[in-house]
C-alpha cells in the first residue's frame, strides 16, 4: 500500500484535472457564444472526446466499485464528461440555429 501522503497528493492532482481541462474548454465555449457559430469547431473530434470521456467514466465507476477510494477519479471523469457534453450541445445548437 502506498504511503498516505502519496495517496493524498495523487488525489489532489486528480482533482486538478477537471480544473485544468476547464481552462481549455472555456475559450471554446466563449468563442461559440460570442460568434453564435460553431462552424470552426470539429464536431467529429468532440464526438471522439465524448466516447473517450465515457470510457474514462466507466473505468472510474468500476474502480469505485472495487475499492471505494477512487472518488477523485470519479469526480474528475464526471466533470470532464459534463464539459465535453456541454461543448457538443453548444456545437449542435448553433449549427442547427445557423444551418451550418
Amino acid at each position: 500500500m502506498p504511503e498516505p501522503w502519496l495517496l493524498k497528493t495523487a488525489n489532489l492532482l486528480q482533482i486538478c484535472v477537471p480544473l485544468l481541462s476547464l481552462s481549455a474548454y472555456l475559450p471554446q465555449w466563449k468563442k461559440i457564444l460570442r460568434t453564435r457559430s460553431a462552424h470552426d469547431i470539429s464536431l467529429r473530434a468532440w464526438l471522439i472526446w465524448t466516447v473517450s470521456s465515457l470510457f474514462a467514466l466507466c473505468y472510474a465507476l468500476v474502480q469505485w466499485q472495487i475499492n471505494q477510494q477512487t472518488w477523485p477519479l470519479l469526480i474528475s471523469s464526471s466533470a470532464t464528461m459534463l464539459c465535453v457534453l456541454t461543448t457538443v450541445a453548444l456545437v449542435l445548437f448553433y449549427r442547427r440555429r445557423t444551418g451550418e
